[in-house]
Formats: structure tokens, sequence, C-alpha cells
């Protein structure tokens, strides 16, 4: 059994992390409807009292300042608000998870090349079982909606050619050299974007190191710039890897369409997640 990586206590912590809010989310779920009767009723007595007619003044209203008080403190101890949440935050986060998971895709898919049946069929049980996580989640149209921020028609357009093209590719009627060259346009389309949404005057020749500084959400030298940096080694590996399959070079599952794909989807979402546009 090989040994486990440091790192993998914290995706461990991670993983807690995650499932306690999601538990505290169902608790929450599970008392909306008593929050809610709660607000309906408080409600009424507001519109009651707030409504009430003139002449109700020969009535004397009950006096309710001691419950209430008591009903406000204990209503605060017994439902603390939630704190807000911003999306657009929660989506950045998810972007670390996409840089992570194309890294240990790759690995994963790399495993298929020791050739062992062991190897294999760890390789075939992982990678299909991520790639059944992202249709799940659809990973398409959560590009869709990311790469519409780039406002650019034609980035949209590529994606959908590359989209298209694959799935031509696995009906049989299309070959790999063509669905390559359509994400390889697709890959650099998007750099391009960043690039030119980084640059402070038109025709700027600019860096991939400049973009990161200029674009990254957080701003220099926050993890979000960190990751940007790093992914130029993603985005030059996955240009070249298509460059070999659009040329029909084999090599092993460095040019499987499938794992390219796989990997692309989720470099694309780290990346378009960790830049503010």
């Amino acid at each position: 059994m090989p040994k486990n990586p440091e790192w993998l206590a914290k995706l461990k912590a991670k993983k807690y992390h995650l499932e306690e809010w999601l538990r505290r989310h169902k608790q929450a779920d599970e008392v909306a409807g008593e929050v809610q009767k709660n607000l309906d009723f408080t409600n009424w007595q507001i519109q009651a009292l707030e409504g009430r007619p003139q002449e109700s003044d020969e009535i004397p209203l009950p006096e309710l300042s001691r419950t209430l008080d008591s009903d406000f403190v204990y209503l605060q101890s017994a439902l603390p608000l939630m704190p807000t949440y911003d999306k657009s935050q929660v989506i950045a986060a998810s972007a670390f998870t996409s840089s992570g998971t194309a890294s240990v895709y790759e690995f994963a898919s790399r495993v298929r090349d020791v050739g062992t049946p062991q190897a294999t069929a760890y390789s075939d049980r992982v990678t299909v079982t991520f790639q059944e996580l992202q249709a799940r989640h659809d990973r398409p149209n959560e590009l869709r909606r990311l790469l519409g921020q780039l406002s650019n028609a034609g980035t949209l357009q590529r994606l959908e050619a590359t989209l298209a093209s694959y799935q031509a590719f696995k009906r049989g009627t299309a070959n790999r050299t063509a669905v390559a060259i359509d994400m390889r346009n697709l890959v650099d389309g998007v750099k391009g974007d960043l690039l030119e949404g980084a640059m402070k005057r038109p025709g700027e020749d600019i860096t991939w190191e400049a973009m990161a500084a200029r674009l990254a959400r957080g701003g220099i030298d926050s993890p979000q710039h960190q990751e940007l940096l790093s992914l130029k080694k993603r985005h030059t590996s996955l240009f070249s890897r298509l460059s070999d399959i659009a040329k029909d070079r084999e090599g092993g599952s460095l040019t499987n369409i499938d794992d390219v794909w796989a990997e692309t989807q989720d470099y694309l979402v780290a990346l378009i997640g960790f830049v503010q546009l």
C-alpha cells in the first residue's frame, strides 16, 4: 500500500468542514417551518396592533413588555442569525477544489499507463467516477456561465463547438484530432480573453504573470494570485497535449481525449474562478 501524502489530512479536514456545514444547513432547514410560523403570528400581532381604530382606545391594551422581553431574548438564543454568504465568494472558493481535482485527475489517469491489471482497474474506476461527477454537476453549463463573464461571444462559440465535436466523437462521427483542435482553441481563447482583460492599454504586451497580478480575486499575493500563477504550467501542459492529439500523436493517458477533456473542464472552472473581471 503506497504511503499517503501529508496533505491528504487537509483534504479530510476540508471534507469534514463541508459535511458539517451541510449537516447544520439540514438542521436549519428542519426548523424553517417553525420559524415561518413564528414570523406569521408575529406579523399578525403587529398588524392587529398597528391597524386598530382610534375608538379602540376604550379597551385596555394587553401588557406584553415582560413577555416580549423574554420572548426576544429566548428567540435570539434559540435561533441565532446565520452568517450572510456572498455567492460569488463561495463560487470562487470552489475554484480551489477544481484546481486540485484537475491535478488529482491527471495523476489518476496516468496510473493507467503503469499497465498492471490493478493500475488499470484503479485508473478506470477513479476517472469514470470523476467524469460522472462532472456530468451530475453539469460542468458544461457551469462553463457557459463562467465563460459568459468574459463578455466574448467568440469564446462561448468555441465552447459550444468543443461540446458539439466531443459529443460527435463519443458517437463515433468525429475523430479525436478535430476535438483536440476545438479544445485547444477554447483553452487558448480563454487565455487570450484574460490577457486582453488585464491590459491597461490596447495592444499592451502582457505576460501571464502580469495578468495574474492584475486580475487575481483578492489582489496580488493572495491565495488566488498564487494559484493563478501555478495554473500557467497546467495551461502549457494542456495546450501541448492537445497539440499532440491534433497531430495524431499517441502518448498514453496524457493524450486520451476523455481524460484531457475532463481535466480541461476543471482547469477552466478554476481559472475563471480565481479572477475578478
